[in-house]
């Protein structure tokens, strides 16, 4: 369920603006659903999110678009186009013009209108202006960039807009939602997305009496007590102990008990705060220790030292949390023996659950954005920092499909591999990781996790699109 997009539908539902949701999570022939949809209606503006992973689907779907209603408009927004326009304006500031303007130029090329940033007012804007190319609502000084108050004044999603008991997913057994409390993350880890994005480094935060009617409004209309916080860290917001406190007293007054899950920062965990969530309803947290190697935590900038990390873990056992390590490896100065080190430390921890990621460079992570080209390889990049290298081949993100979560499943681009290090090859850094957790889950008694079956969308003549698929607001 991708809030983004459905809290731009909660906005433009307020204005009176009807709107229809096509969910297309998990539909495996999503162009066909596209094509079935512009049959039976008149739409003539088409808003697409997506991540970087996402940008082949996309560019599929708006050239179906454009194939069945060539004067459609279609609008991109979501983090990859963010993303982009972050390392854009970093090449346009150096005077450049490298491997993020022709990402850019190669997005301009293909739709109609892009959004850079906040969604909710910025799509009001593209409507009321529709003659513009290109919105920037990443920009702390634009009106459409959303503060602490324009946040707790928009509406929240409209997730009447998806089949919600369509999603499986659940908590301890229970069925669950997801709900965002906070935007923003402000470190500098250099793999992540977002570091030259204000829009995704600036915290704003929601006050905490409309956190908790929002949590009060999921459990009157849809009867759910389970819920995935998907906040950068829940602990960088100085009101996260009265928050767990209301959420607390919800519960009670409501006669439950909550399921939740969320992400914390592991040098900002504490005692109270580990018992406070437990008093909330947390049972488990997700931290993201990434490396047990005290070389790599540092080319990171990761901020937290393993010794912070094993302290974090301790203090979730110790108030009944369970923890889900997220590990990865591909950053400057991996090796063989830093892969060891985070083999060897996970092993040591026993996390409840982990994952072990490859290390993908998207635009807007530092990795991207401060890496020079290579004076002889022709389209490799390297970003160096305390003397360790990573270097990063150039990619066309409409066509390669690249997914940071392992080698399952069949999705295209699993096994392409556009990484390496001084020490290891890209292919080396493939092959390694999925021997690492091969090995780590078998020793750990955690079997691999299955992805959910892609959905066939069956069109029968006559019949419309499903409710799990199309919604409406009027």
């Amino acid at each position: 369920m991708h809030l983004g997009i459905l809290k731009v539908g909660s906005v433009l539902k307020e204005k009176g603006i009807p709107v229809d949701h096509l969910d297309l999570s998990g539909v495996k022939n999503y162009t066909a659903v596209i094509k079935t949809y512009i049959a039976d209606n008149d739409t003539l503006i088409f808003g697409i999110t997506a991540t970087s992973p996402q940008i082949p689907a996309s560019v599929a779907l708006v050239k179906a678009i454009k194939e069945k209603r060539p004067e459609a408009k279609v609008i991109l927004g979501g983090s990859h186009v963010t993303l982009v326009n972050a390392a854009f304006r970093k090449e346009v500031a150096k005077g450049i013009s490298g491997r993020a303007t022709r990402a850019f130029q190669k997005l301009d090329g293909l739709f109609d209108t892009m959004i850079a940033g906040d969604g909710e007012l910025a799509m009001l804007h593209t409507l009321e202006n529709p003659n513009l190319k290109f919105i920037d609502a990443d920009d702390p000084k634009s009106d459409l960039f959303l503060n602490s108050t324009s946040l707790n004044a928009l509406p929240w999603p409209a997730r009447d807009l998806v089949d919600v008991p369509s999603y499986k997913y659940t908590i301890d057994g229970i069925r669950a939602i997801t709900m965002i409390l906070q935007l923003g993350c402000p470190f500098g880890c250099g793999f992540c997305g977002g570091r030259e994005s204000p829009f995704l480094r600036r915290v704003r935060l929601r006050d905490t009496e409309n956190a908790i009617a929002e949590m009060r409004h999921i459990y009157e209309t849809y009867g759910l007590r389970g819920i995935m916080f998907y906040d950068d860290e829940l602990n960088v917001n100085p009101q996260m102990i009265p928050l767990m406190h209301g959420i607390a007293r919800l519960g009670k007054e409501l006669g439950i008990e909550w399921k939740l899950r969320g992400f914390v920062k592991s040098e900002l965990f504490t005692a109270e705060q580990a018992s406070v969530m437990y008093e909330a309803g947390f049972r488990e947290i997700l931290i993201g220790f990434e490396s047990g190697s005290p070389l790599i935590l540092k080319n990171i900038n990761k901020r937290a030292t393993k010794e912070d990390n094993t302290r974090c873990v301790e203090l979730a056992r110790d108030a009944g949390l369970r923890v889900k390590a997220l590990m990865s490896m591909g950053h400057p100065g991996e090796s063989e023996q830093t892969v060891r080190e985070t083999e060897e430390w996970i092993l040591a921890m026993k996390p409840d659950s982990f994952d072990l990621t490859r290390i993908t460079v998207y635009p807007g992570t530092p990795y991207f954005d401060h890496a020079v080209p290579h004076a002889t390889q022709d389209g490799v990049w390297i970003y160096t920092i305390n003397g360790s290298n990573l270097y990063s081949r150039e990619v066309d993100f409409t066509t390669n499909f690249l997914y940071y979560k392992g080698d399952r499943g069949d999705r295209m681009g699993l096994n392409q591999f556009f990484t390496f290090t001084d020490f290891l090859s890209a292919e080396d850094l493939g092959q390694l990781r999925t021997e690492t957790e091969t090995r780590l889950r078998e020793k750990l008694g955690q079997p691999f996790q299955d992805d959910a079956p892609a959905i066939q969308f069956e069109h029968s003549m006559g019949m419309g699109l499903p409710e799990h698929i199309l919604r409406s607001s009027s």
